[in-house]
């Protein structure tokens, strides 16, 4: 159906609408990826899962921040180090994390997924998400002056198309994604785009224009989710092929 793409870079999120860590292989297993979106923040007044996605200001902090695991993600209990823009950091089993979330959110919150059981998600639409170079780049095209950046759509898969341009993977809905490290994927629907997009983390600015343009180009689509077909490891470099 296409020929062969390239991974060029893969993420995991270990906590809810934080910041990914870059991985050099990630294994997927029947339920998807072990450990992706594990933790999570629970407000404690309304007891939802809070996200940076939401309309309330006082979560859009969170994707400013970064999460990395500092145990194997084999660990019968992960842990995870969160880390702020301005500095400081707070590891998941320390008797303070509630404490110090909360100051710097302005709101009573807690941490879940400690103690080797996950937090409840916000959502769960599918195992993984991937995107493509082509997809970028069409994006870029239409907004010279953004930063489309993959970090903006938080893909656990980046796929490198070489010098194609466009929503390429849309059409892969229902076909298998074989990555030449062993697992395969299935795409299972378009991945719709919010404000999120739009936020400034890390080096990237805050730009409206990012989701405009998203929404004026394709429908707000940007990339693909997929479900695990074939349970395997993908690794960087890996050749993928849709069939």
């Amino acid at each position: 159906m296409t020929a062969s793409m390239t991974v060029s870079a893969l993420w995991l999120y270990p906590v809810q609408s934080l910041r990914g860590q870059k991985m050099d292989a990630l294994d997927f297993t029947p339920d998807g990826l072990r450990l992706d979106r594990w933790f999570g923040i629970r407000d404690v007044e309304t007891g939802q899962m809070v996200g940076s996605s939401s309309a309330k200001r006082a979560w859009r902090p969170l994707v400013t921040w970064d999460a990395r695991l500092v145990t194997p993600l084999d660990a019968s209990e992960p842990k995870v180090e969160i880390r702020f823009p301005e500095g400081g950091h707070v590891v998941s089993d320390a008797a303070e994390i509630d404490r110090m979330l909360s100051d710097r959110l302005g709101r009573a919150v807690e941490f879940r997924g400690s103690h080797g059981k996950p937090a409840p998600k916000r959502y769960e639409l599918a195992h993984c998400h991937l995107l493509t170079s082509a997809t970028l780049r069409r994006l870029h095209r239409s907004h010279p002056e953004g930063e489309f950046a993959p970090e903006r759509f938080r893909p656990n898969l980046l796929l490198d198309c070489g010098d194609a341009i466009g929503f390429i993977e849309q059409p892969w809905l229902g076909h298998a994604i074989a990555a030449s490290s062993g697992a395969v994927l299935e795409g299972t629907e378009d991945c719709k785009r919010c404000a999120l997009t739009t936020r400034a983390q890390g080096e990237l600015p805050s730009d409206p224009k990012i989701l405009h343009t998203v929404m004026l180009e394709n429908n707000t689509s940007a990339g693909i989710y997929a479900k695990v077909a074939k349970p395997g490891r993908i690794a960087l470099q890996d050749l993928v092929s849709v069939a």
